[in-house]
């Protein structure tokens, strides 16, 4: 009896320190700063041209030669450059945001009309749930060409997955803790870039409903994965376009693992991410 006691004891000191330590790691959920997105518009980025054999051969005598140097504005490249989710990445790029390029608009995602949000099933007390994660930390850019639709662009999609929230406070804490450790600055925002968009039309007028299929990289908790997502695009006006969507990925392939919880089963490995976005046409 006294054995069964003490090994009683320690379950509860166990469990104890399990929860003190989801609850302390998991932080107060607060934004390190405002969540904000590299332009669409962009230059690509590109390393110094190597030297060429005009430039490396001697000069003849009498005849001064210079090496022919490209900048990067000029060279070819398919590189882009990193997401830039400072404030001072944000203004660094802001005088080229607002650009028309033969009949583009550039939009910009609104925050205050806009959702990310993920949802996972799991077992709950011997009952099935589907856990429901959201936030309104966006930020992106779409370039709708409407001269030419197959010229439009969407650019790097940046999320704060700090700001998340479920219908639980501890379950909360334990995203931002031990499962995602976005309490942690280096996993505040998770960042997806596109690589390729299919289905842009040959026309395109307001009130369409564009259906695409977006490829890119998605880069969560310190991990970088190929994600493909089914989104539409409405034309709703000339100021306004609505982007809505979904993908799905497994946790595991993210390293993502849930911490052992007597109230908790079981926990699905896929993932349904999905988006519903408002962008307002970024005016000068």
């Amino acid at each position: 009896m006294k054995k069964l006691g003490i090994g009683v004891g320690v379950l509860l000191v166990l469990a104890a320190a399990a929860f003190a330590y989801v609850w302390f790691s998991g932080g107060s959920g607060a934004p390190s700063a405002p969540v904000t997105a590299p332009p669409v518009t962009a230059p690509p980025v590109t390393a110094a041209p190597p030297a060429t054999a005009q430039a490396a051969a001697p000069a003849e005598e009498g005849v001064e030669t210079t090496a022919a140097v490209t900048s990067p504005s000029e060279a070819e490249t398919s590189e882009t450059p990193a997401p830039d989710v400072s404030e001072a990445g944000a203004e660094e790029g802001a005088a080229e945001q607002d650009v028309d390029e033969g009949g583009a608009v550039v939009y910009r995602i609104d925050k205050s009309g806009s959702s990310v949000r993920f949802e996972i099933d799991e077992l709950l007390n011997g009952n099935p749930k589907r856990v429901v994660g959201v936030t309104s930390e966006v930020a992106g850019e779409v370039l709708v060409d409407f001269a030419d639709p197959s010229s439009s662009r969407i650019g790097a999609i940046v999320i704060n997955v700090r700001t998340l929230e479920t219908d639980s406070g501890f379950r909360d804490r334990a995203m931002r803790g031990p499962i995602l450790g976005s309490a942690r600055d280096e996993n505040e925002f998770a960042v997806f870039e596109p690589a390729s968009v299919e289905g842009f039309p040959d026309q395109a007028a307001m009130g369409d409903r564009i259906p695409l299929t977006v490829a890119g990289d998605l880069t969560l908790s310190g991990a970088t994965r190929p994600v493909v997502f089914m989104i539409e695009v409405t034309l709703v006006s000339e100021d306004l376009i609505e982007v809505s969507g979904s993908a799905t990925v497994l946790r595991s392939d993210f390293g993502l693992f849930v911490p052992d919880v007597p109230s908790v089963s079981d926990v699905a490995d896929e993932v349904t991410l999905a988006v519903d976005l408002t962008a307002a046409a970024a005016r000068p």
